[in-house]
């Protein structure tokens, strides 16, 4: 394909445009630089020691503003598997993996890690820069036959360990052993050299059982006056899922003398503790060190230096087996510790005391105030009668008011019945007796308008006696509450075709006229608001006896209704009415509904005149609802 050619002025206004752009993309580039570390761990990904020098060299690189790195970590996990399979296998991974990528700096944890990037760099990182972590200056550093190699060394301190349990422990006699990693080459050599020089002072036992039992049954049997030094156990028949810091722990458990140990992973598992490098410092300087390769310094001018060594302990065992304190080094770092009573709560005994101090001189004040403080009192507790008696005149007020409108219905209804009833059945009575006259009257069509004239004129004798009882009925005056209600529930049911069950129980012959009222007028709203709001078909209405106590429950399958809901509409005349009925005789209401599950309404009253006061006092709340 041909290339158009641009006119050479254009190319040159093209040029002195884009020109100084391009002159800063270098800067802005070098600052979003993306940069590429492979970490690559001798052990397994859920090796515990593992999590915590990953987690502490990303701190360092990933935290860094300037330099955007991506980090990947891979393992090795020789031990695990035969090593030579492990090293092919982890080599063909990052050949297909990062093909394509260049790796900027590869860090290795332990001598394995560093063979391997040794033995395949060339294939799968040529040139990198090499950060390794090991205990002992690699050979090829010292030969000076690689270049491009510097690192951290985090060599166990054997000898420091044993030195310093020696010193807490003079009495101490024998030194049992446990070091055993048939996978790492010449572990057992190294150990055995860092503490040949104690042999003169104790007796040193290197405990090498097979298996996890067998070495749990060693330390149960191991003397007193000897000391137990861990560094790690690997069994010849491994054991999965468990690792050299549960190992720790079952031996802290069952050893009866203390155990001391070289890492930091173990404290916490009962340990007393030693001489350790920390795994996060050995991460952080590893860290560091490629960050200062990623900047461009070259890997031969960073010396190799060491992780400095913390004696470190845990309070906790330290307590146990009576170690004296004193004798702890300086800078020892205490793990788990309990502070005392005066190191957690000092400020507030000293906060505590200067109150106490300022509440002493404040004493004469308020003893001043006493006498003013008793007269208040005594206005309060006349107030209170005062307001009692207020209220006890509002509660009879009340009562007289329902009575009085008791009375006004009455008087209605006498009016109603014995007055336009009466003129009304004359009226159907002589409208029947018009239908049989002859003559013309008798006529179809007369006689059709007479028919339904006298079925009207019925049909309003029936509304104005059926009004008449609503208001009040004459069976609840003359008969009693039971035959009222019985009565009335009767005519709910034949009148709205429903379902009404209506019991009694206990003796209600003699029923005051205040008690009567109110049941018969909570019994006949709730009839009414079962069936006009609730849409019921089924109603039990239950009046008993229990003592000098009446109590009534009315229940229906209606649809129910929320209390709540009717609280914020006022439109709900006839619970509130129920309310100050009960409120009015000294009684509890208690009302239950909810959404599709019914109601159920509840009163109970004292039937003496003097229980009354003392059962309003107790029913402070009149409703309830459930849903």
């Amino acid at each position: 394909m041909r290339l158009r050619t641009f006119p050479r002025d254009l190319t040159v206004l093209v040029a002195t445009v884009i020109a100084p752009g391009m002159l800063c993309a270098p800067a802005s580039a070098q600052v979003q630089a993306s940069r590429t570390v492979l970490a690559i761990q001798w052990g397994s990904e859920s090796a515990p020691p593992t999590g915590r020098l990953d987690a502490s060299i990303q701190k360092v690189l990933l935290s860094r503003t300037d330099l955007h790195v991506n980090y990947f970590a891979e393992y090795l996990e020789s031990e695990e598997f035969p090593p030579e399979t492990a090293s092919i296998a982890l080599r063909d991974y990052i050949h297909r993996k990062f093909e394509g990528r260049h790796i900027d700096v590869v860090i290795t944890v332990a001598s394995a890690a560093l063979q391997f990037a040794l033995r395949y760099r060339e294939e799968l990182f040529p040139g990198a820069p090499i950060v390794f972590l090991a205990v002992a200056v690699p050979q090829v550093v010292v030969d000076r036959t690689a270049t491009g190699i510097t690192g951290v060394l985090n060599d166990t301190p054997f000898a420091e360990t044993l030195e310093l349990a020696l010193k807490l422990h003079p009495l101490a006699k024998r030194v049992f052993v446990v070091a055993q990693a048939p996978s790492v080459d010449g572990f057992d050599k190294r150990i055995q050299s860092a503490l040949n020089r104690f042999s003169n002072r104790v007796e040193l036992t290197y405990v090498k059982e097979r298996t996890v039992p067998a070495l749990l049954a060693t330390v149960k049997t191991v003397p007193s006056q000897s000391l137990i030094l861990y560094t790690r156990y690997s069994p010849d028949e491994p054991v999965p899922n468990i690792y050299p810091d549960e190992i720790a722990r079952l031996i802290a458990q069952a050893s009866p003398v203390p155990v001391y140990t070289v890492s930091d992973l173990y404290l916490g598992s009962g340990v007393v503790g030693g001489m350790m490098r920390a795994a996060e410092a050995a991460g952080t300087r590893v860290g560091e060190i490629a960050g200062r390769i990623l900047d461009g310094t070259p890997p031969d001018q960073i010396p190799i230096t060491a992780v400095a060594t913390v004696p470190m302990f845990d309070w906790r065992a330290v307590k146990r087996w009576g170690v004296d304190q004193a004798k702890l080094p300086p800078e020892s770092q205490i793990l788990f510790r309990t502070p005392t009573v005066w190191e957690s709560y000092g400020w507030y005994i000293g906060g505590t005391s200067v109150v106490v101090a300022l509440q002493l001189m404040l004493i004469a004040g308020l003893l001043a105030q006493r006498g003013r403080r008793r007269r208040a009192e005594q206005v309060i507790r006349a107030r209170e009668s005062s307001l009692q008696k207020s209220y006890e005149r509002i509660r009879l007020l009340a009562g007289r008011l329902i009575n009085a409108q008791e009375t006004a219905r009455a008087s209605i209804a006498q009016d109603l019945h014995d007055d336009i009833c009466q003129r009304l059945a004359m009226v159907s009575t002589a409208i029947d007796r018009l239908g049989n006259l002859s003559g013309r009257i008798q006529d179809a069509d007369t006689q059709r308008a007479f028919a339904a004239l006298a079925r009207d004129t019925r049909g309003t004798f029936e509304s104005v006696r059926r009004l008449s009882h609503d208001l009040h009925p004459a069976t609840l005056r003359v008969l009693g509450l039971v035959p009222a209600i019985k009565t009335h529930s009767a005519e709910v049911a034949n009148r709205h075709n429903v379902q009404v069950t209506f019991t009694s129980e206990g003796d209600l012959q003699h029923m005051p006229d205040d008690i009567a009222v109110c049941f018969f007028r909570i019994a006949q709203e709730s009839l009414r608001n079962g069936v006009v709001h609730g849409a019921a078909h089924r109603f039990t209405v239950s009046l008993a006896r229990s003592g000098d106590d009446i109590e009534m429950t009315v229940t229906d399958d209606g649809k129910g209704f929320s209390l709540d809901a009717l609280n914020v509409d006022t439109s709900g005349v006839g619970v509130i009415s129920m309310e100050d009925r009960a409120r009015a005789v000294g009684g509890s209401l208690y009302i239950a509904s909810g959404t599709d599950r019914g109601t159920t309404i509840r009163i109970r009253a004292p039937l003496k005149p003097e229980s009354r006061g003392s059962a309003l006092n107790q029913s402070d709340q009149l409703n309830e609802i459930r849903t």
